[in-house]
């Protein structure tokens, strides 16, 4: 893939689901029965926007304008209800949690991240003290995860990411708990892998780390492409906008009631 290309192009991309919520109860009525109701969430409307190959995207928005949703959509872990995703390249979902099994070793889970990324264990064995040298958590590389701080889990779920190869690496608030000297190391690495003509799409709160990752920045808002451009523009925009008009994350419709 040559840098300048598209690698990601989203068209008109809209998600929906279902979720069966409770609703409030009459305090007389509140040991006897219990009241839901069936409610559409619709996640995207009508999104639409390129990501050049070699390029670094941020994703920002308030919870719930379906940043996540939106990189699930893209990695093929949500069907689109309407619209399309094409890609040209193979994408890596890294968010907090995914892919690996909290009951094993940092070390094993080095393992375990490489081969459902799709390399053979001859080439995860090969990287596999790089990846380790660069989370740069030491010891407790050796012991279960389930002792990990969240800055430590972070720092080994992105430096497997990083390091399996991804034409495309979508982040989801991945580095958020990671402290300055890995972050600085972490975007130096999205840099290199821009510079290889690898694609990022990057999620975060912080306006700041999406603006050292990425060159350009879509502002989402409940669902809907509110802004496109350069990133330090958007996320200046975006950060007047939430002094103003906090964001708030709201159902679609009501469908029914049980």
């Amino acid at each position: 893939m040559q840098s300048g290309t598209e690698a990601v192009r989203i068209s008109d991309l809209s998600v929906s689901y279902t979720a069966v919520v409770e609703l409030p109860r009459h305090e007389e009525r509140a040991r006897l029965s219990r009241r839901t109701s069936k409610r559409s969430i619709q996640a995207l409307r009508d999104v639409s926007f390129s990501v050049p190959a070699g390029r670094a995207m941020g994703l920002i928005g308030g919870n719930g304008a379906g940043k996540s949703t939106l990189l699930k959509a893209i990695a093929g872990v949500l069907k689109p209800s309407a619209g399309e995703i094409a890609l040209w390249g193979r994408p890596h979902l890294l968010a907090p949690g995914m892919g690996f099994n909290r009951r094993l070793s940092g070390r094993e889970n080095v393992i375990l991240g490489g081969l459902a990324a799709g390399m053979s264990m001859s080439e995860v064995q090969e990287k596999q003290e790089d990846i380790i040298k660069f989370a740069d958590i030491g010891g407790f590389i050796d012991l279960p995860t389930t002792t990990y701080s969240s800055g430590m889990f972070g720092r080994l779920a992105f430096a497997v990411a990083t390091h399996v190869d991804p034409e495309i690496l979508l982040i989801d608030e991945a580095l958020s708990a990671g402290d300055a000297s890995f972050r600085s190391k972490a975007v130096a690495k999205v840099r290199e892998m821009c510079d290889a003509a690898q694609t990022i799409v990057v999620v975060s709160h912080s306006t700041s780390l999406v603006s050292e990752i990425a060159t350009e920045a879509a502002w989402l808002h409940q669902g809907r492409l509110k802004d496109l451009g350069e990133v330090h523009e958007v996320a200046e925009a975006y950060t007047k906008f939430v002094a103003d008009t906090p964001e708030t994350a709201q159902y679609d419709r009501e469908i029914a009631d049980r």
